[in-house]
This record gives structure tokens, sequence and C-alpha cells, in this order.
């Protein structure tokens, strides 16, 4: 009866040593972009929630103008200068002015951005039906890409899509005119689960 040697398990032990690492490494990586991707929501929700403090803090119009610059979106802000909202125009003239610097709605090389996931079909959010447009606007805030609040607290309505093309997950940041109230949906596993107001 021959036993193993001493080389030979030690080359045994590397070997799965090794194919736990590489196994462990990339769930390590899968569930370090979750939480950058979690982060990341929280910080473009915290940027909102700014804006909104912003308009009812100075009794003033406050809005976001989100909008490409070199294929990535950004968050501009902005405060009424004129007291009737805030407008493209009226930002171009240097009427409304900026309050804060702008802010990038893009992480980890685009691979967290605000869009739509690409590879799959999304469906719209519950209780609407269809499908969501993959090459279209990721911000849904009526004709404009203006998410606007007003000093009495209410705001413009609309959907801020944030999605991770990585982990194949999507939030959408759901914003209710009257109240202000910022919804948090998010998508994963093919399906849109509520994650809570905000």
């Amino acid at each position: 009866m021959r036993g193993y040697s001493f080389i030979e398990v030690l080359v045994v032990i590397a070997l799965i040593g090794l194919m736990l690492l590489i196994w462990g490494g990339s769930s390590l990586r899968a569930a370090e972009r979750q939480r950058d991707f979690d982060s990341f929501r929280r910080e473009v929700v915290y940027a909102l929630e700014r804006c909104r403090w912003k308009a009812m803090n100075e009794r003033n119009y406050a809005g976001a103008v989100v909008g490409k610059v070199n294929g990535s979106y950004v968050a501009n802000f902005y405060l009424d200068g004129n007291r009737n909202g805030i407008r493209l125009a009226d930002i171009q003239t240097g009427i409304d002015s900026s309050f804060n610097r702008g802010y990038e709605l893009s992480r980890e090389q685009g691979d967290i951005a605000a869009g739509i996931l690409r590879d799959e079909p999304v469906p719209e959010i519950p209780p609407k039906t269809g499908v969501l447009d993959p090459s279209g606007d990721p911000v849904k805030f009526g004709r404009s890409d203006i998410i606007s609040f007003s000093p009495n607290g209410d705001s413009s309505s609309g959907t801020l899509y944030l999605s991770c093309r990585s982990q194949h997950q999507m939030f959408a940041l759901v914003l209710y005119g009257a109240t202000a109230r910022l919804t948090v949906w998010k998508y994963s596993n093919h399906q849109w689960q509520m994650v809570g107001d905000q």
C-alpha cells in the first residue's frame, strides 16, 4: 500500500485553495458592485432631497436639470430667479442661477449610471404594462428633463432610472408631484419590487 507524499498533498491543497480564491473573488467583486450600486442610489436620492429642501428653505422653486455631457448624464441644480419655476430659457439667460456643482450620474466607467438595461426587456413599473425602451431617455419627467420642486412642497412627477449593467439590476426613483413623495423600486431577477419611500 502506497500513501500520498507530502508534496502531493500540498499540491492538492494549493489547487483547492486556488479554486476557492477564484470563486470567492468573483462573488466578492459582485457583492462590492452591488454595494456600490446601492450607495449610488442613496447619493442620487440625497441630492434630490437636498434640492427639495432648498426649495422649501429658500421659499422658491429649485430643480435639477438632467442632460447628457460627454456621453453620460449629469444633474445640474438651479434656483428660480424670477418666481416662475425652473425654465431652460431662464437658465440660459442666467435668471435661474446654479446653486450646486453638477452631479455626474455615472460610476465605475459607466457600468453604474442613469439608464435602462439594454440586454433584456425591462417591464414598466406596476401597475403599468408594457416594456421600457432600452434606448430611451432614463429621465421621464414629462416633456423635459427637469426635476422641479416648489416652495409649497410639491414637485414635478416622473421617474429617474438607474442601472447597473454588470449586475443586471435597476433602480427607479419615482417622484409623485402633489406630495413630492419619492418611492424607490428595484428591478432584479426580471421583476420590480418596491424598496420603500424616501
